[in-house]
């Protein structure tokens, strides 16, 4: 598969898959929304509890964002696709923003990679304001670097070191945790998109601007929606916000 093929493969799949979540957020009164964040607010609970194959502290201390993915494999004859609608949230002053609504994906020709096939979740570390500064086209991973996470406990060293890569990857099955290698190549391609058939009708921004902390958002929002900012919140707090 040529590259210009495989881009535009993955993004008919990660539209397609948005626009069907554009009618059902339509009719549903945002009930797709609210049901991303309550169970990714729950995978990130389950992460948390993990003590010594969870992810590090310090790791998590660092992050300028975090976004949890439940994903589902999707199969097209002899091309395959792992499509992941989830969340993320970025790190303000005194606390994280409210989710903001993505899509990452995975597909190509050939079987995907079995770490994220098998994968219940991919959750993703960022440790620059990438989702913030990233446009709301699909941006390839392999054109910034992306390394798998480590487990357990880390020096401040390590953890400093891994600042370099703006997307530590993390996939989890059945309650365990691995590190993820995220890879593009000639036949498999990787993206991340704005879900903005969610973040323009709940909030009246794009996805990004949720991240950047603008201030237009709607003071009353449906419940629910937040439950993945307080869960973060919660196992991580913003210095400065702490319980």
């Amino acid at each position: 598969m040529s590259p210009t093929r495989r881009i535009l493969f993955l993004t008919i799949v990660i539209a397609s898959a948005a626009s069907a979540t554009g009618q059902k957020i339509a009719g549903g009164k945002f009930n797709d929304a609210i049901k991303r964040s309550e169970g990714s607010a729950e995978m990130i609970s389950t992460v948390a509890q993990l003590s010594q194959n969870g992810i590090p502290k310090n790791l998590m201390e660092q992050a300028a964002a975090i976004g949890v993915f439940p994903c589902k494999k999707i199969d097209l004859l002899i091309e395959h696709a792992i499509l992941c609608p989830g969340v993320i949230v970025s790190r303000t002053q005194n606390s994280w923003s409210l989710p903001a609504f993505y899509r990452f994906g995975s597909g190509g020709f050939g079987r995907p990679d079995p770490a994220l096939a098998q994968a219940n979740a991919l959750i993703l570390l960022f440790l620059t304001k990438a989702p913030v500064d990233w446009s709301g086209k699909a941006s390839l991973l392999r054109m910034r670097e992306t390394v798998a996470g480590p487990l357990g406990s880390i020096t401040e060293e390590q953890a400093s070191a891994l600042i370099n890569g703006h997307v530590i990857a993390y996939a989890l099955r059945k309650d365990k945790l691995r590190g993820a290698m995220l890879k593009s190549d000639s036949w498999i391609g990787i993206g991340l998109v704005e879900d903005n058939n969610i973040n323009a009708p709940l909030y009246g921004i794009k996805g990004r601007e949720v991240l950047a902390g603008r201030k237009t958002i709607p003071a009353s929002l449906p419940a629910g929606i937040s439950a993945f900012q307080a869960a973060v919140q919660k196992h991580w707090p913003v210095a400065g916000n702490r319980p």
